[in-house]
């Protein structure tokens, strides 16, 4: 099978989500709220899952609690609404590509029997596209790994599963009647190692490193790996110069000293360049950012989640980071899922639609926050072509505004006592 895109995910039970919860996945995703509300467990949900269908190697977790540098727990517990011992962990995916659409929904249980470790099993499994369906519901909880298996409908019949995390090894007597899945399972596992998460905050290889021969086979989760990335790239580091001088006007370099390299910064008025750790936080904070954006279109199907991107500068540099993400969308092929407090973000996208410049299809936001006796809710704002929303909840980027309304009800106030005064 071709290459598969991601269009939705959903999780339910997870962390603060005790209801299902659906991501809808557009070219450009925004996931707004306030803090604690849950926007950053849902954005590395995405990679929780990937986790568990890329691994490479037999895997008794289907979740690995870690998985592309991400940590999402330390126990299993962890993950599960309330902590809950013997919790389930429900998920769905669908995917799209040349030959249809592919969806895979799974139900994790955490089983623990008196005297022995806790065990992750999947207790329900079903995948499904245009060739056929696969179910596999698990008998018992015992340590053996027997399932009720029916393929497009059939009468189900018992077999012994063998896991690779949540990708299962189709027994050899459904061979002949699911010889359509092994495909859909490869695409799912190439989709899966396409995903790159970049958390917050970030922290870049400390300086003088050993420059490598070719570019690394990704950033790191913090980022770290960023310069090493320009020094293997000349024009990945020309588009990252020049995107540092139009915004920042200081200049961004590699200068090397024998095997090893320093990324240093500069500026037109300073007589030498400085180690770029001893800059502005800023400047180092961002550049993973910068270099995700600009490589974005060449790293295939899979996804890019960056949390915060505006983080560490000034909020009038904010435009031009949101400017650096849309100039440099990929499309329904990688999507860009961005968890963002910057207002600036949400209204240069509407700017964007405002102006014809991106439709409103291709852009998504999500109003994450708390519900009493509910948890964590993610709300869809709809955006209409000309960059209004249909829908604005309360909370929702209102602080600038109210404090506006009270530095004028403030002058108003003072101007009242003054003329009150001359009279």
């Amino acid at each position: 099978m071709a290459a598969v895109e991601l269009r939705k995910i959903a999780l339910e039970r997870y962390k603060g989500y005790a209801r299902r919860v659906e991501l809808d996945l557009a070219p450009l995703t925004i996931l707004v709220g306030t803090n604690n509300s849950g926007k950053t467990a849902l954005a590395q949900g995405i990679q929780l899952l990937a986790g568990g269908l890329g691994s490479d190697r037999d895997e008794r977790e289907p979740l690995p609690l870690e998985s592309g540098g991400i940590r999402h727990g330390e126990t299993f517990a962890d993950l599960v609404t309330g902590r809950a011992v013997h919790g389930q962990l429900h998920f769905s995916v669908t995917l799209a590509g040349e030959s249809g659409e592919l969806s895979l929904a799974a139900t994790v249980t955490n089983v623990v029997a008196p005297g022995q470790p806790s065990e992750r099993q999947i207790s329900d499994w079903r995948m499904k596209s245009d060739y056929g369906e696969i179910h596999a519901e698990r008998q018992g909880f015992g340590g053996s790994s027997d399932y009720r298996v029916s393929v497009s409908g059939a009468r189900p019949d018992a077999h012994t599963i063998a896991w690779r995390g949540l990708i299962p090894r189709i027994p050899q007597q459904l061979e002949e009647r699911a010889e359509w899945a092994d495909p859909q399972l490869d695409a799912l596992k190439t989709w899966a190692t396409g995903v790159r998460h970049l958390r917050c905050p970030r922290h870049l290889v400390s300086s003088p490193f050993l420059a490598a021969e070719r570019s690394p086979a990704g950033l790191g989760s913090d980022g770290r790996d960023a310069p090493l990335a320009l020094a293997a790239d000349d024009a990945l580091r020309d588009s990252v110069r020049r995107w540092y001088r139009n915004t920042f006007g200081v200049r961004i370099d590699i200068l090397s000293d024998g095997r090893y390299s320093n990324l240093v910064t500069g500026t037109p008025g300073r007589d030498h360049d400085v180690a770029i750790a001893q800059s502005g936080r800023g400047l180092s904070h961002v550049l993973p950012v910068v270099v995700t954006a600009l490589t974005a279109r060449r790293a295939g199907a899979g996804v890019d989640v960056i949390e915060h991107p505006e983080a560490e500068l000034h909020p009038a540099a904010h435009a031009e980071i949101a400017e650096l993400l849309m100039e440099n969308l990929a499309g329904v092929a990688r999507p860009l899922v961005v968890e963002t407090h910057s207002e600036m973000v949400l209204l240069r996208a509407r700017r964007w639609v405002a102006e014809g410049r991106l439709p409103s299809r291709h852009v998504l936001v999500y109003w994450i926050h708390a519900e009493p006796g509910h948890g964590s809710v993610a709300e869809r704002i709809s955006m209409r072509e000309n960059g209004e929303v249909e829908t604005w909840p309360d909370g929702v980027f209102i602080e600038d505004y109210e404090e506006i309304l009270a530095i004028r009800r403030a002058a108003r106030k003072q101007g009242l006592e003054r003329h009150a005064n001359r009279d």
